[in-house]
C-alpha cells in the first residue's frame, strides 16, 4: 500500500525568495541593534578626564558605523570605534603609552608639554573598548535577536520601508 500526495510548495518557495530580498535589511537592522548596545557600553566605560580642556571628548567621539568596504554579499560589517579627529589620543588611553615629556598645568589652567623626561615613563592603559565588548556581548546578541523578531514580520509584510534599520 502507498500513499500519494500532491503538495504545492509554490507559497513556500515564494516566501524564501522574499526572505532573500530582505535579508540585507534584516541583517543590518539586527547589527545596528547589537552595535548600539556595544557603543553605549563603550561610552559608559570611556574615561572622562577631569584634567583636560574638554572633559568627555573621547566618550563623545565613540560611534557606530557601517563598513561598506568590508561588507560583502554574505556579511554585513559595522564597527564601534572613536573618531580620531575628535579624540586623537584615544589609542593612547586604550593601549597605554610611553610618556617622554613632562606635563604641567599653567597659571591659566591649561595643560602644557614641558621638557623631556630623564627616563620615559610608562602610562598604563585604561581600556574601555575591549572590556565593553566582553561585558556587553550577551546583551548585544539578545538585542540583535529581539530586533530580528520585530523586523522580519515587518519586512515580510512589506511594511518595512526602504532602508529603515
Amino acid at each position: 500500500m502507498s500513499i500519494k500526495a500532491n503538495i504545492d510548495f509554490r507559497d513556500a518557495i515564494n516566501g524564501l525568495e522574499l526572505l532573500g530580498k530582505v535579508r540585507h535589511q534584516l541583517a543590518r537592522s539586527m547589527a545596528v541593534a547589537g552595535g548600539k548596545v556595544l557603543r553605549d557600553e563603550a561610552k559608559s566605560r570611556a574615561p572622562v578626564g577631569e584634567d583636560s580642556k574638554n572633559p568627555g571628548t573621547l566618550r563623545d567621539a565613540i560611534y557606530l558605523a557601517y563598513r561598506d568596504g568590508e561588507s560583502t554579499e554574505a556579511v554585513e560589517v559595522y564597527s564601534v570605534s572613536w573618531n580620531a579627529k575628535k579624540a586623537p589620543h584615544g589609542h593612547l588611553v586604550e593601549f597605554g603609552h610611553w610618556q617622554t615629556h613632562a606635563r604641567y598645568k599653567g597659571k591659566d589652567g591649561e595643560w602644557y608639554t614641558g621638557a623631556p623626561l630623564a627616563a620615559p615613563k610608562w602610562v598604563p592603559a585604561y581600556p574601555f573598548l575591549r572590556p565593553a565588548l566582553d561585558a556587553a556581548l550577551p546583551r548585544a546578541k539578545a538585542a540583535m535577536l529581539e530586533r530580528g523578531r520585530e523586523r522580519l514580520p515587518e519586512l515580510l509584510a512589506g511594511q518595512g520601508g526602504g532602508d529603515e534599520l
